[in-house]
């Protein structure tokens, strides 16, 4: 007999690692996707991908509210994967295997929120993702695949969330073979080696153009699509920031303050920074900004 397992989950990588699943030698007995969770950027309802297997999602408010079509499913396998919400204890309880989440990070270090935006944000050369045995703690759990990933200065938060899917879904091929035939991997986390990053909040989304060249163009890749993008002020408005380049060729300018602009031509303009100068790519200004305006 197949292994039952049931599935929750609400963004891309939800959808790719539910594809898996579902041509897996587990048998999928539910397939779970919060009602509300729309207005985040990266949501993805999966109707799609369940209907090309002939089956249904069930849609909810709160995971907490779901425990008791959990405990009817009866499931060997509670797989969590995109999911923002926290899983209450008596629902972890219930498979008789125990239940597995991702995040993508080397854990134990880099647990907490928004690891991918923090990890380029911070200019980070390499990440990783981790399938770990979920716990009461968060993002404690013991680890049961993990695998790392390169992330490059051309990287934005929009090819790394591709590398994870790609890699989630890499990873669940390998790994679930090994579930079905009973074999449960478990490595505890060295929580002496561990950090927490914290919520993003909409403040870490400002440019601030007394920042360096370097950093506020890693904060952009880090916002760029699935993301909102990074946000600064012109003309009293909040203008999203897309893409931008730093200006190897600007020379250092000490006498001028940090967000005027130093040039500008359809398509492209330059900003003072704090250490040099940067070019702005893609951007949801209405209209250029002239030669020594100042943005906020």
């Amino acid at each position: 007999m197949k292994p039952r397992c049931v599935f929750v989950g609400a963004v891309e990588f939800s959808a790719r690692c539910l594809a898996v699943l579902l041509d897996s030698p587990l048998e999928v007995a539910g397939i779970l996707c919060p009602r509300n969770a729309g207005n985040n950027s990266d949501y993805r309802d999966l109707a799609d991908v369940a209907t090309r297997h002939r089956k249904q999602v069930r849609y909810f408010e709160r995971i907490a509210d779901e425990r008791d079509y959990l405990a009817a499913a009866r499931c060997d396998l509670l797989f969590v994967l995109g999911l923002s919400q926290i899983v209450p204890r008596d629902i972890l309880k219930l498979p008789k295997v125990g239940s597995i989440g991702s995040h993508p990070a080397l854990l134990p270090a880099n647990r907490g929120r928004h690891p991918i935006i923090w990890a380029i944000a911070n200019g980070l050369s390499e990440s990783g993702l981790t399938f770990f045995w979920l716990d009461e703690s968060v993002d404690g759990g013991d680890i049961w695949k993990q695998r790392p990933f390169t992330i490059s200065p051309e990287d934005d938060a929009g090819s790394v969330y591709e590398r994870v899917c790609d890699l989630g879904a890499a990873m669940l091929q390998e790994g679930v073979p090994e579930l079905a035939r009973g074999i449960y991997t478990r490595t505890p986390q060295d929580h002496s080696r561990a950090n927490s990053w914290r919520k993003r909040t909409a403040a870490d989304g400002l440019i601030d153009w007394r920042m360096s060249s370097r950093r506020i163009h890693d904060l952009v890749r880090a916002l760029a699509r699935p993301y909102g993008g990074a946000l600064c002020r012109f003309r009293g408005a909040d203008i999203r920031i897309w893409k931008t380049r730093i200006a190897q060729d600007a020379p250092r300018q000490d006498n001028i303050e940090p967000g005027q602009v130093l040039e500008a031509r359809p398509g492209l303009f330059r900003v003072k920074t704090g250490d040099a100068a940067l070019d702005i790519l893609e951007h949801e200004f209405p209209e250029t900004p002239s030669k020594g305006e100042y943005i906020l």
